[in-house]
């Protein structure tokens, strides 16, 4: 059954620190949803729950993790917060 699973993440992208949302479509572990957000080629941590880009220049690690609803959805992405 599909659901709806709004994550922020914390981003560290060289000296600059961003948070992103995202909305996935089944629950993942931490690394599942870092992986398919960055498109990850490999499991390299930071520390844990932490983990390197590609390139191991940055880092993504997942803020929270929040099941939604369909409307909730349809409104966050018709405002294109995720």
């Amino acid at each position: 059954m599909k659901k709806n699973i709004l994550v922020k993440f914390d981003l560290q992208i060289g000296e600059y620190e961003h948070q992103d949302s995202f909305i996935f479509d089944n629950k993942k572990t931490e690394y599942g949803y870092c992986k398919e957000f960055w498109c990850l080629d490999k499991k390299d941590e930071l520390k844990e729950n932490v983990f390197w880009d590609n390139q191991m220049l940055n880092a993504i690690s997942v803020y929270s993790e929040t099941e939604i609803t369909d409307q909730e959805t349809k409104t966050l992405k018709r405002l294109g917060v995720a």
